[in-house]
């Protein structure tokens, strides 16, 4: 059988077509060496080393993510009291009612009694941030005196949405090692990719855990309120006058006590040495007598 040219040619092109197909099904080869050199490119917190490495191996690993445009200012609010009551326990009641009337809570308390029966304290309160303003000016009205008053705030905007850019990069970069690690064959690859993958999952957890901190206290606000119980004018027990009269006069009993309980110490200590130096006296009295009627005896002698 004898073909016409025009046929061959056809054949042909046939053929060539269907070889390109295959070249372009044939599934991708894993590099063995582009696979060691991901664990030192996963190795970096900020640079986006894995990113880079996956250049030339997926086209949207290499166009990091757009940072989202802020709809608002995320910042966080805090505020501190110092306020003075009149009665604590029925302030610090009050005041925790308040806060859970308007979605918060109390965090901590903490409480101490001096000697005169007076009791000061620290409450730390949360409560929503859109409520922040009005719970803090009820706060207020609840207390006898405001002394002194604090507040801060701080705008972590920027940081959020940079670490929302991030993370975004990041996962995106866990994908496309999920990828790679499909294809690899040897053992070693396998684990290279797998150990780069597990720095990747670790710096997401990372960023995800900073961010979920920055959320909830931007949603949350912290109000700090110190609170105490003034001195009365009159006071009684240990402050008091006679309190004082009494306190100064058992000191001074105390201190009477220790002085002569010194004084006996020191009596019964150098009483052994009494003897000792009685007799020194009495010896160097006798000589010094001696001497000197010795000294007259010889001045009688030479006047003679």
């Amino acid at each position: 059988m004898k073909l016409h040219p025009t046929s061959l040619l056809f054949l042909l092109f046939l053929l060539i077509l269907l070889s390109c197909d295959s070249r372009q099904a044939a599934p991708p080869v894993f590099d063995a060496q582009y696979a060691r050199s991901l664990p030192q490119a996963a190795a970096s917190a900020e640079g986006g080393g894995a990113e880079a490495l996956l250049a030339g191996r997926a086209a949207d690993v290499n166009q990091p993510a757009a940072a989202p445009v802020p709809p608002a200012r995320m910042i966080i609010k805090t505020a501190e009291l110092f306020c003075e009551v009149e009665d604590f326990e029925a302030a610090a009641g009050r005041m925790r009612a308040l806060a859970e009337e308007n979605g918060g809570y109390l965090v901590s308390a903490q409480t101490s009694v001096r000697d005169d029966n007076r009791k000061s304290g620290t409450l730390t309160l949360r409560v929503p941030a859109d409520k922040f303003e009005t719970t803090l000016a009820a706060l207020k009205k609840l207390v006898k005196k405001v002394e002194t008053e604090n507040l801060s705030g701080n705008d972590v905007t920027e940081e959020f949405y940079d670490l929302t850019a991030r993370l975004e990069n990041k996962r995106r970069a866990e994908q496309r090692f999920q990828e790679i690690l499909k294809t690899a064959n040897k053992t070693s690859e396998i684990l290279e990719v797998e150990q780069a993958l597990a720095s990747v999952r670790e710096e997401i957890e990372r960023l995800e855990g900073r961010k979920r901190y920055l959320a909830d206290q931007v949603a949350l606000s912290t109000i700090t309120v110190r609170l105490y119980e003034p001195r009365p004018l009159i006071t009684t027990g240990r402050d008091s006058f006679w309190g004082k009269l009494k306190r100064g006069f058992e000191n001074g009993l105390v201190g009477f006590g220790d002085v002569l309980s010194g004084t006996i110490t020191f009596v019964m200590a150098v009483s052994p040495l009494v003897p000792v130096f009685w007799l020194a006296a009495w010896a160097i009295r006798k000589w010094y007598r001696r001497f000197r009627a010795r000294k007259g005896v010889t001045a009688g002698n030479a006047s003679d």
